[in-house]
């Protein structure tokens, strides 16, 4: 399987049944999946506080790790949980997919981390990895080719984009969707990073410690640590 692409997935040989079992839960026997089935049918709708206790209650059992005081809302989507940890008092607000689509993939949320309704982590390769009292917004995605790391403390405002990956266009007559994958390697956003709404992070770059990108920035290269940038592409801002 290539990269975790869906598209090499669904090209994979076996029925529509198998192909499901491999995408949500990985190489897990059947019993297992009939327990993902009953759980996610049954418990992940639920809402309130009641929904959070039962979900407490019955979910750690998919996870690599489950730490206490996890509060994960309504309608959350865990995709292969067995290669997902949570640690203590992470909060999942509704509509949160975590999404590992192959096999050495890897999903780990540090303690006290906070991530807001309907983002996604999509990890297709490599690991995602989240700091400790991180934060992270609503509607954001953050891709994973080759590695993801955001470091502790960390602010990623709402509708921003860290690119994991993108598709080569070097053949005209194939569809880009088509083509291969492409990655310049893996993303690391130190510790205390801020950045803001509607930003856009290409891959394979880094981001020094206690930089701030503005609002509705491209990040195409680079930033150092302390430094504010700003624009599309992101440069660094002169102090008049």
């Amino acid at each position: 399987m290539k990269d975790g692409s869906i598209q090499e997935q669904l090209l994979q040989p076996g029925s529509p049944a198998h192909k499901y079992r491999l995408a949500v839960i990985g190489r897990q026997g059947p019993l297992h999946f009939l327990y993902y089935e009953l759980v996610t049918t049954l418990v992940s709708p639920w809402p309130g506080w009641t929904g959070i206790w039962l979900r407490r209650l019955f979910l750690p059992f998919f996870f690599d790790g489950f730490g206490p005081g996890a509060m994960i809302r309504h309608d959350v989507t865990f995709r292969r949980p067995k290669q997902i940890r949570l640690g203590k008092n992470v909060f999942l607000d509704a509509g949160v997919v975590l999404d590992v689509k192959n096999d050495p993939g890897r999903i780990e949320i540090q303690d006290d981390v906070h991530i807001g309704r309907n983002t996604i982590l999509s990890c297709p390769g490599g690991e995602i990895i989240v700091g400790a009292g991180t934060r992270i917004g609503s509607c954001c995605r953050l891709g994973s080719l080759k590695g993801l790391t955001v470091g502790r403390g960390c602010v990623i405002d709402n509708h921003a984009c860290l690119v994991g990956a993108g598709h080569a266009f070097d053949s005209p007559e194939v569809p880009i969707i088509r083509q291969p994958l492409t990655c310049r390697g893996k993303t690391i956003i130190h510790d205390g990073v801020r950045i803001g709404r509607r930003v856009t992070v290409l891959d394979g770059l880094e981001l020094g410690e206690n930089a701030i990108v503005a609002p509705g920035s491209l990040v195409n290269r680079n930033i150092g640590a302390g430094v504010r940038a700003s624009g599309v592409p992101a440069l660094p801002e002169v102090e008049c």
